[in-house]
């Protein structure tokens, strides 16, 4: 798990940053290190980004990953339950 938590060095926006340590310190949000665990186990990659969303009056996680073969994803992760949503090839 240390490897995996010093291999992923997302980049936030300081807002971005701000609102999610408030929302998990608020027990809103699951920690991220838990929600990269989780898409990690199914869609193994480096993490290039983290951004906090508000998408139709709720808050999401678009996470930017690069996999194996160079192919990069935009993954958008429900805060509270880790559930991926979506994901789509960024173009």
């Amino acid at each position: 798990m240390a490897n995996l938590l010093c291999a992923v060095n997302p980049v936030w926006a300081d807002s971005d940053y701000e609102t999610a340590r408030h929302l998990r310190e608020a027990g809103d949000f699951l920690p991220l290190e838990i929600i990269l665990q989780k898409i990690q186990a199914t869609h193994p990659g480096k993490v290039l980004e983290v951004e906090l969303e508000e998408e139709h009056s709720q808050h999401v996680y678009e996470i930017e990953l690069l996999d194996a073969k160079g192919k990069v994803w935009k993954l958008v992760v429900d805060p509270h339950t880790g559930e991926l949503l979506e994901k789509r090839k960024d173009e």
